[in-house]
C-alpha cells in the first residue's frame, strides 16, 4: 500500500514527482437516522484505498481528510462543518506543501456532494498558485450535480442517505446501520416545477431540513448489501479508469 505518510522523507523526494497524489475527502455529519456520521468519509477511504490497490498506475494515498462543508446539516446534532474560507484555506495550504515535495498532479477523491462546488473551485487555485495539475473524482457523482434526471423508484431525489450510501454502509459496515429505522423521505413536490431541481437549468441553495423533516432525502427501505457490493465495486472501477487517463493527461505546449 502506497500511503503517503508511511514514507520517508528522502525516500518520497525519489517518488512524488511521478506519482498521483490522491487526496479523499469526506465529511462528519447527519445522515438521517439509521446511517453514522462517518458515512460519506468512510465511503471515499475505502474507494480510495482499493482504488490504490487495483490501479496500475504510480499513485500515494494521503490521510483523509473527513471534515467537509456541511453547512446544509448545521441544523442536526453531530454535524461538523468547516466554512468554506476554513476548508479553502486547508486546501491552500495543503497544496502548497505538496507542491514544496515536487508533486506535480493532485487528485481529490470527494464523498460528499456539498464539497463538490468548493473543490472546484480549490481545483483551479491550486493550478494557478502553484503550477499542481488539479483533478476532481467522485466514486458516484452526486444525483443533484447532474443534467439527466433518474426514473429510478426515489424519483431522482436521492441525494443523501437514500438506497445508495445505505446499500454501501450495509456492505462495508453493516454494523453501523441501523435496519430498524429505514424510512422514505423524498421531497416529491419538486416535481412539479419544469425548471427548478436537482440537476436542472436553475439550482437553488437549500439545507437539508428545508428538503426533509429527518435529514434523509431518498429511500433507503430497499437497500442491501448486495446493492453496496455492486455500487462499491463500480465506484472502484470507475476511479481506477480516471486515474488511469489522469496520469496519460498533459496540457499542450503552446
Amino acid at each position: 500500500m502506497r500511503l503517503w505518510s508511511s514514507y520517508s522523507s528522502i525516500d518520497l523526494e525519489e517518488v512524488a514527482g511521478s506519482s498521483l497524489v490522491l487526496q479523499p475527502i469526506g465529511s462528519i455529519e447527519q445522515h438521517g437516522p439509521h446511517l453514522p456520521l462517518v458515512t460519506d468519509s468512510l465511503i471515499a477511504q475505502e474507494v480510495a484505498l482499493q482504488a490504490i490497490r487495483e490501479t496500475p498506475t504510480a499513485s500515494i494515498l494521503l490521510p483523509i481528510i473527513s471534515y467537509g462543508l456541511s453547512s446544509e446539516h448545521l441544523h442536526a446534532s453531530g454535524t461538523i462543518s468547516l466554512s468554506p474560507t476554513t476548508l479553502l484555506a486547508v486546501l491552500d495550504d495543503l497544496g502548497a506543501s505538496l507542491a514544496r515535495a515536487g508533486v506535480e498532479k493532485l487528485v481529490f477523491l470527494n464523498g460528499h456532494g456539498g464539497n463538490s462546488a468548493l473543490l472546484r473551485v480549490a481545483s483551479r487555485e491550486l493550478r494557478l498558485r502553484y503550477g499542481l495539475m488539479t483533478f476532481l473524482v467522485h466514486p458516484h457523482l452526486p444525483v443533484d450535480q447532474v443534467s439527466v434526471v433518474s426514473n429510478d423508484r426515489e424519483g431522482g431525489f436521492a441525494i443523501h442517505g437514500g438506497v445508495a450510501e445505505t446499500s454501501m454502509m450495509l456492505y462495508l459496515k453493516p454494523d453501523l446501520v441501523h435496519i430498524d429505522r429505514l424510512e422514505r423521505s423524498i421531497p416529491d413536490w419538486l416535481s412539479r416545477y419544469s425548471k427548478i431541481g436537482f440537476g436542472g437549468p436553475v439550482t437553488f441553495g437549500w439545507t437539508a431540513a428545508d428538503l426533509s423533516s429527518n435529514g434523509v432525502i431518498g429511500d433507503p427501505t430497499s437497500a442491501s448489501p448486495e446493492a453496496g457490493k455492486r455500487s462499491f465495486e463500480a465506484g472502484v472501477s470507475g476511479v481506477v479508469a480516471a486515474l488511469e487517463e489522469i496520469q496519460a493527461f498533459q496540457f499542450p505546449q503552446y
